[in-house]
């Protein structure tokens, strides 16, 4: 990735056929077209629950500019609040996408207000 790219990363929970797909693909194109940014590339890869989308846009953007665009593209709503928070920590590698539950311990869990998910507390 050069310095004046910026990876967008998509987390949708559901796998849709095909030829949705390839519209939900098109009409993201779209958003960031008008929005004034070139998509450079796009990766989509399956998961058991949906699907990660990667979108490669032609400008830096600041983290809280990526998060609300990720968000904008339909990321999932309890990933933007986590990212947001990571944010605000100013958490490095905030931007993270999982397929599989790597590890998991017990943890402290608060209620997200917007989706009504249960989130962990980092340490």
């Amino acid at each position: 990735m050069k310095k004046k790219e910026t990876v967008l990363k998509i987390d949708v929970d559901y796998l849709p056929n095909d030829y949705w797909l390839n519209k939900w693909i098109k009409t993201r194109k779209f958003i960031l077209e008008r929005l004034n940014c070139k998509v450079l590339r796009t990766n989509i890869f399956k998961t058991k629950r949906g699907f990660h989308a990667y979108f490669v846009i032609d400008r830096k953007l600041s983290d809280v500019s990526m998060n609300m665009l990720q968000f904008l593209l339909g990321d999932d709503a309890t990933r933007v609040k986590i990212n947001e928070w990571r944010i605000k920590r100013k958490i490095k590698r905030w931007n993270k996408l999982f397929s599989k539950v790597l590890f998991r311990k017990k943890a402290k869990v608060v209620k997200c207000w917007y989706c009504g998910n249960i989130i962990p507390l980092g340490d």
